[in-house]
């Protein structure tokens, strides 16, 4: 063997490589077999070492000048070989280093043109999610150090302490499990899973545009001003400033909505609208604006049209407390002019109630002032939109009273009003109070509407039946949340910029997913240099 100590050294080094390159494989035929190779391989290096007294001339003939020129070039390329496949194994190398096809892990560059235009400051906070063991803000990291490392004008302050009551009442998120961006002027939010379409949209929206929502009024809705006398949404719209949108009243007299509005409120009104809103409704949905209409069970909406195009219906009934349950003679004990409803049953399915449902319970009980069921019929048929429902919440514990149009708006609410409920009603039964509409083709809603671009083509409608601003309000607080729950779901961010949806993220590199690639260089590239240096040094040896 020390007779041909190069060609050994040669053979041993291919060993190691290729031991360190398939260490999983190997790991799979037996645990040990990759640290014997290697420990094998390094016993003779040390061997190969050693120096033979008792053939001092036969090293001396085979030109030890260039043994050790070939040792030296052993140890380098084991070195190399070493720090490669560590490096190349490394989970972080891809954020790094992106080896990866298609450049996958690196940003796109309709994101790095963004970035590299962007001239405010945005600082991003993750919101963990309320279960503890929910690792979402680790998961979402790795993309945001992505936008960290492409411009100095993004910061990541990292997961917000939720026992931080001093940073919750600054930051004021909307729910859990997502990220916060603000900047000095404006503040928006990226719910649930993190993509790079979804977080570079977000971006663009928050230095770009104000989130300005209008309320209807003209009506006898409620005043949106601080101070104003009686009902009024002051505390809603102080809520929703302090989460950054500008809130601006829109008199029906002004006509159709401008051409920027996204979101608006409509309805509690006292009285009727006529068919103009309707059409001015109807139209703003068509273009893909969202609204947010809220039923005054006391007086009749007006809105008559435009929620039967959208499939809904109001039922001519009037639901009261039903007081021969166990909670409704518990609630008629209270000294309060009109006994409440109860509702409950806060879904899941949607992102609006689900933050309710988790702070306080799905059953968790809310007392509202009267309400008025929702209807939901499915339209499906050719060259009408499509429209998808959800029920938000329900009322039990009610009892329903059939009225007309008329009797409804005559009632005095200003008295005690007493009206007998319906004969053999349901006790059970529950009654839809809460509806959220996915609009897919929203152009379809009014002829004259056409959208070029058919993916954003949609729009979103909800409907509560019964007031959120009412006496009981400030006892549960849950009602008027709902408000900015609610904009803050149908404010979601415009997609200006369309990103494929990539896996961003640290991943090692897999060499099963190109294996002709990894195969011509094992099995072709690398012997056939190994044999040119060995057959290189071995003609030096012969010649010397």
């Amino acid at each position: 063997m020390r007779k041909h100590k190069l060609e050994f050294s040669l053979a041993t080094i291919f060993i190691v490589f290729i031991t360190l390159f398939l260490w999983e494989t190997l790991s799979d035929k037996s645990p040990y077999l990759p640290p014997a190779l290697l420990a094998i391989c390094l016993l003779v290096f040390i061997f190969l070492s050693l120096r033979d007294k008792s053939n001092t001339g036969l090293i001396e003939k085979y030109a030890p000048k260039y043994f050790f020129q070939a040792a030296i070039f052993s140890i380098i390329s084991i070195a190399v070989i070493v720090a490669a496949a560590t490096l190349l194994n490394k989970p972080n190398l891809s954020t790094t280093v992106d080896v990866t096809k298609n450049r996958i892990n690196s940003l796109s560059n309709e994101t790095l043109k963004i970035l590299s235009s962007l001239d405010k400051k945005v600082n991003i906070i993750c919101v963990p999610s309320q279960n503890p063991m929910d690792s979402y803000c680790d998961g979402v990291s790795s993309i945001i150090q992505l936008y960290v490392k492409n411009s100095p004008e993004i910061s990541y302050a990292g997961r917000l302490d939720l026992a931080d009551r001093i940073s919750l009442q600054r930051i004021q998120p909307s729910g859990f499990s997502r990220l916060v961006l603000l900047s000095p002027t404006n503040k928006s939010e990226v719910v649930d899973e993190i993509t790079e379409s979804k977080l570079t949209n977000a971006i663009v929206n928050l230095v770009k545009y104000k989130k300005t929502v209008y309320f209807l009024t003209g009506h006898g809705e409620p005043s949106i001003n601080v101070g104003a006398s009686g009902k009024n949404y002051a505390d809603v719209v102080s809520a929703l400033e302090a989460k950054s949108y500008e809130v601006k009243p829109w008199p029906i007299s002004n006509g159709a909505f401008p051409s920027g509005a996204r979101v608006v409120v409509v309805g509690d009104n006292q009285l009727a609208y006529d068919g103009s809103v309707n059409e001015m409704l109807l139209s703003f949905v068509a273009k893909g604006g969202k609204v947010l209409a809220i039923v005054n069970p006391y007086r009749e909406t007006g809105l008559d049209k435009f929620l039967s195009v959208l499939g809904v219906k109001l039922p001519p009934i009037l639901l009261t407390l039903n007081p021969d349950t166990p909670l409704g003679r518990q609630l008629a004990k209270q000294s309060v002019l009109r006994p409440p409803v109860v509702i409950n049953n806060f879904s899941y399915s949607s992102p609006i109630t689900k933050v309710i449902g988790q702070v306080y319970g799905a059953q968790a009980v809310v007392p509202v002032d009267g309400g008025r069921p929702l209807e939901f019929s499915q339209q499906s048929s050719s060259g009408k939109p499509e429209i998808h429902s959800t029920v938000l919440m329900t009322a039990f514990s009610a009892a329903p009273i059939t009225i007309s149009a008329e009797k409804r708006n005559r009632i005095d609410l200003a008295k005690l009003f007493s009206m007998m409920p319906d004969k053999n009603f349901d006790p059970s039964k529950e009654w839809a109070m809460g509806l959220d509409l996915t609009i897919n083709q929203a152009s379809f809603l009014q002829k004259n509407v056409q959208i070029k671009d058919k993916s954003k083509d949609n729009s979103e409608v909800v409907i509560y039946g019964f007031s959120l601003v009412n006496p009981y309000s400030r006892s549960s607080g849950v009602t008027e949340e709902l408000i900015p729950l609610t904009i803050a779901h149908l404010y979601q961010d415009e997609e200006l910029v369309s990103i494929p949806a990539r896996d961003l993220g640290p991943k090692k590199l897999n060499l099963a997913l190109n294996p002709g690639a990894w195969a011509l260089l094992f099995a072709g590239i690398l012997p056939v240099v190994t044999a040119i240096i060995g057959v290189f040094f071995w003609l030096k040896r012969r010649a010397a």
